[in-house]
């Protein structure tokens, strides 16, 4: 073994553990790997940044364009709102939700087809008088086992398709994983809605609304004659407010209630304030700013969506614009000019001490301020709403357009006129032109952690060819395996493909183990093909933990998951998808 190849052995084990370790995000660690190649001359200096110009990562970043502009039209959360209805039991409900979801993921990014559907399980949900955490966590494998359809279907696909074209000449063609992915979607989909989803703890009250919890923490006062707020604008008020770790929600005066974030609103005598406090302050409170108790009784939450206000729920994006920041460095008052009413993380609800709260991909926020306001902060920070779009709007205006513009670069891709990267730009920057889909919303839909992931490994990737390094392991794997015919070793690296990306991004895990793929199969002088699709279905199926991938910590803080809960429903769905995979992959790609 020569230093090169122990040095780049050393970075991705390093790598891997900095990966699963979590502390850092993903695309930092990807950055921090690429500098350290290059420091140790593993990564040429003019080839260090040669990823970001990569065809998979323009593919990836035109299919996420591609993927808000087909959310935008309303036509799959209508089509499985409308189905899913009327369902009562858990395996209609599942089945219902499910096929939408897998159809979706097999022509947009998976993540966004989840937050595409969840909204939508949630309500129909609870209309059946079921958990929505029997349908979350199923719905969430469920649209990454659709991703296994196609190639645009998820990054690993189009990884695994580029690492092949390098390799062999030719990229994978946009059906090329249909054959197994179709058989293994629905494998996965028939077990979760047969057996699987009675696994699944129900740890969210199937009748529990968005708001529930947050009552107690609410009181209304009036401003008293003798109050030092009377002449001030609110602004004192909340800062005074603030002292006691309270915020002001709102100002009622008549019958006309104004935001509590209308800072320059003067306080008059007789103002009623609706405050959000821990009942154990409430004392100290009161009586230093010449403040009545009101009401103590009341339902005053709806006071809370009076007028303009309203009140929602919405979920903290993995690796997110807020990602790991407190609501003070977000500036959610003074900024954005709404309120943080509460936050549920793994199945635990707060309604105090908000302030210092670090967020987390998966938190769930309960939000209150001016509808536009809400919806314009919910698009600046990333943040996906919980409350279905009314489905009697149906397909909104220029539905038919996106679609057919979408199914035109399919078809271009499907018989090969251009590449996936050329197809794909093209019908984004269609799609920009028509105005199916706004410039701010396509910034807003490229992840650029991922795109950044993927452009920081991809010289590495090529390291840990060039130095002979995957060489080197396939030729020890092999030598390992003795007489073990070639279909147990592809059963081998669909297992470690598997267990790799339960703890590791799934475009990482794609990255090192299609090279490797390829040499096993070499050394073994079978067809590489069956190896790469092996690859493809291990590096999707992430079931174990909530951090393999990015969908299993959307539907956390919805779910009231815990950590330990994934591997319940994960671990038989993997063997299912294992026994499924090593059926059809011989059949489909011969060894």
């Amino acid at each position: 073994m020569t230093l090169p190849q122990i040095e780049i052995l050393l970075l991705l084990a390093g790598a891997l553990v900095l990966f699963a370790w979590g502390r850092w995000r993903h695309d930092l660690v990807a950055l921090l790997v690429l500098l350290a190649g290059v420091g140790l001359g593993l990564v040429p200096f003019g080839s260090a940044f040669t990823g970001f110009g990569h065809p998979a990562v323009i593919t990836v970043a035109a299919a996420l364009v591609i993927s808000r502009a087909i959310a935008g039209t309303g036509v799959l959360d209508d089509l499985a709102g409308r189905l899913a209805a009327r369902a009562k039991h858990p395996v209609l409900l599942i089945v219902l939700l499910g096929l939408p979801a897998a159809l979706a993921s097999s022509v947009m990014n998976n993540v966004a087809a989840l937050a595409l559907m969840m909204p939508v399980a949630i309500a129909v949900s609870r209309t059946a008088q079921a958990s929505p955490s029997l349908t979350l966590m199923p719905l969430s494998f469920i649209s990454m086992l659709g991703g296994l359809i196609t190639l645009i279907g998820t990054p690993p696909n189009v990884i695994i398709a580029t690492i092949r074209a390098d390799r062999m000449g030719e990229a994978f063609g946009l059906f090329d994983f249909a054959p197994v992915g179709i058989v293994v979607a629905l494998a996965g989909i028939g077990f979760i809605a047969l057996a699987g989803w009675r696994l699944v703890p129900q740890r969210v009250a199937a009748t529990r609304g968005s708001d529930e919890g947050v009552q107690e923490y609410l009181l209304e006062a009036r401003v008293e004659e003798q109050s030092p707020l009377i002449g001030k604008p609110l602004r004192h008020t909340t800062a005074a407010l603030d002292e006691h770790d309270a915020a002001l929600l709102g100002l009622k005066r008549g019958d006309v209630t104004i935001p509590g974030v209308a800072q320059w609103t003067v306080v008059r005598e007789g103002d009623e304030l609706l405050i959000e406090a821990s009942p154990d302050v409430v004392g100290d409170l009161l009586k230093p700013l010449g403040l009545s108790l009101l009401n103590p009784d009341n339902p005053l939450i709806e006071l809370a969506k009076a007028g303009d206000l309203k009140v929602i729920e919405a979920v903290v994006r993995p690796a997110g614009i807020i990602d790991g920041l407190t609501p003070a460095e977000v500036r959610l008052r003074q900024r954005y000019m709404i309120n943080l009413l509460g936050v549920a993380r793994e199945g635990v609800r707060r309604f105090r001490g908000l302030k210092d709260w670090r967020f987390n991909g998966g938190d769930v926020l309960l939000l209150q301020g001016e509808a536009d306001r809400i919806d314009d902060a919910l698009g600046r920070l990333g943040l996906l709403p919980l409350a279905a779009r009314d489905l009697s709007l149906g397909p909104r205006p220029g539905a038919f357009a996106t679609v057919g513009i979408v199914l035109l670069a399919l078809a271009a891709l499907a018989f090969g006129l251009a590449p996936a990267a050329i197809c794909l730009a093209a019908a984004a920057v269609l799609l920009l032109l028509s105005g199916r889909v706004g410039l701010r919303e396509a910034y807003d839909s490229v992840d650029g952690s991922v795109l950044v992931l993927l452009g920081a490994m991809m010289p590495v990737g090529e390291a840990f060819d060039s130095t002979g390094t995957t060489r080197l392991i396939a030729n020890l794997l092999v030598d390992l395996s003795g007489e073990l015919s070639p279909l147990w070793i592809l059963a081998l690296v669909l297992v470690v493909t598997m267990l790799v990306s339960d703890i590791v991004n799934n475009a990482a895990t794609a990255l090192l183990m299609a090279p490797l793929g390829i040499d096993i199969a070499n050394r073994l002088q079978v067809n590489p093909d069956a190896f790469l699709m092996a690859v493809a279905v291990g590096a999707s199926c992430a079931f174990l933990t909530p951090i393999g991938h990015q969908n299993n910590l959307l539907v956390m803080g919805p779910g009231g998951y815990r950590f330990s809960d994934y591997w319940r429903l994960g671990l038989p769905l993997e063997i299912v998808v294992f026994v499924a995979s090593m059926l059809v992959l011989p059949i489909f790609w011969p060894l």
